[in-house]
């Protein structure tokens, strides 16, 4: 029976196939080296010190959240720019105030129904609202564009939520809860004039109680 030896990469390789493989290694490592300070390059194109105020904007804003009806709020935004290569800071701030569905308030009033003693109480709760305060900023990528500029963003939020009505009037219910959230935006600038930028952007958030879908639509001064 023959045996098998294992031989050691290259022991026997000839001379010139040597040669040849040191040759790829020395230009892998190159290339390695290359890339390496193209990404130092772009990640130094990256810095806070960079950033300034470009723009300051005031917002309508149409808002659909989670067991509330639509409702129509406003906002107010800045652009500080830039980050980096077509990146900016959206600081930006948002109200609106909208009634809690009726499916969601019968849920509630048929709960504490349930925990009448004796059984077979009846509680009407009456209308009720809720109102939403958001602080937030988001990291933009914008297309460059000299008159319509198409971005893409995420952000991160802070939700105060604000629950009143006559029947929770006084209650733990009527407290004020702050919660977080995480965003996704895209929209479009349009830049007709030289101070002037029209935009229009759709916002998903998702937040404990309060997820919502939001249209937002202004008009900014450009510095």
């Amino acid at each position: 029976m023959r045996r098998m030896r294992a031989r050691w990469p290259g022991a026997a390789q000839p001379a010139g196939r040597r040669r040849s493989v040191a040759l790829i290694a020395v230009l892998f490592a190159v290339a390695l080296l290359g890339a390496g300070d193209a990404r130092a390059q772009n990640l130094e194109e990256y810095d806070y010190e960079n950033l300034g105020l470009r723009a300051i904007g005031v917002d309508v804003v149409w808002a659909n959240a989670k067991d509330a009806e639509g409702a129509v709020g406003f906002g107010i935004r800045a652009d500080l720019s830039p980050l980096g290569p077509q990146v900016r800071v959206v600081p930006r701030f948002a109200y609106w105030k909208a009634d809690i569905e009726e499916q969601a308030v019968a849920k509630f009033e048929e709960n504490l129904e349930d925990l009448c003693t004796p059984p077979g109480c009846n509680i009407d709760l009456g209308d009720t609202q809720r109102n939403y305060w958001i602080l937030g900023f988001d990291l933009q990528w914008v297309l460059p564009n000299p008159l319509i500029g198409p971005y893409l963003g995420v952000g991160a939020d802070l939700y105060i939520l604000d629950d009143s009505g006559q029947a929770i009037q006084g209650t733990f219910l009527d407290d004020a809860v702050v919660t977080a959230g995480l965003s996704a935006v895209g929209g479009v600038q349009f830049d007709p004039g030289k101070h002037l930028r029209l935009y229009v952007d759709l916002r998903g958030t998702l937040v404990t109680s309060a997820s919502n879908l939001a249209v937002y639509a202004g008009v900014a001064y450009r510095f």
